[in-house]
């Protein structure tokens, strides 16, 4: 009798096991249907939301190139004031900054004429053309901003040093100064 109670609890748990499944099953099913347009709902919100951010975004790319732009042009102004001002003295040095002056300004009507967009397509193309240039010209780039920075910095702790000792040297003065 043991055998046939011990067997019939097990039928009776595994019973109870399949209906519970069932109904776990059921809820997950009717929670995904209703979760489905919400899921829709917040894939569109999400793609309008990504779509403003990369409007904003280029819309500050085209700006700070513009910004660029003028920079350059500025740059290749003063490159042609230069050349202007050396044809008589230094023509050869004259002749590099007039060259200059007008490799820059076909740099600044580029950048003013083109998109971002299509400014990066531009450089994408060669540097899939050119990748040895393009690696040799960031990692001299690289080389500068880091020397730049590091002038920067030593720059900076020379002037804080500087301020120490210009306070240290009014506090020993004035130390002084009531000790006389």
């Amino acid at each position: 009798m043991s055998q046939s109670m011990f067997r019939n609890a097990k039928h009776e748990n595994l019973q109870s096991h399949q209906r519970t499944l069932k109904k776990v099953n059921r809820t997950m099913d009717d929670a995904e249907e209703e979760g489905q347009p919400m899921v829709n709902e917040a894939k569109v919100y999400a793609s309008e939301v990504i779509d403003d951010v990369k409007q904003e975004a280029s819309k500050i790319a085209e700006q700070h190139l513009q910004n660029v732009a003028c920079q350059i042009s500025g740059v290749a102004k003063a490159f042609a004031i230069t050349a202007e001002n050396l044809k008589n003295e230094h023509s050869w040095i004259a002749d590099g900054a007039r060259q200059a002056a007008q490799k820059r300004d076909k740099i600044s009507e580029s950048l003013r004429e083109n998109d971002f967009g299509a400014l990066v397509h531009d450089f994408e193309n060669y540097t899939r053309k050119q990748p040895a240039l393009v690696l040799g010209g960031a990692a001299i780039a690289g080389f500068f901003l880091t020397k730049l920075l590091k002038d920067s910095s030593n720059h900076d702790d020379v002037t804080v040093s500087e301020k120490s000792n210009q306070n240290n040297l009014g506090v020993r003065s004035s130390g002084n100064t009531r000790g006389s």
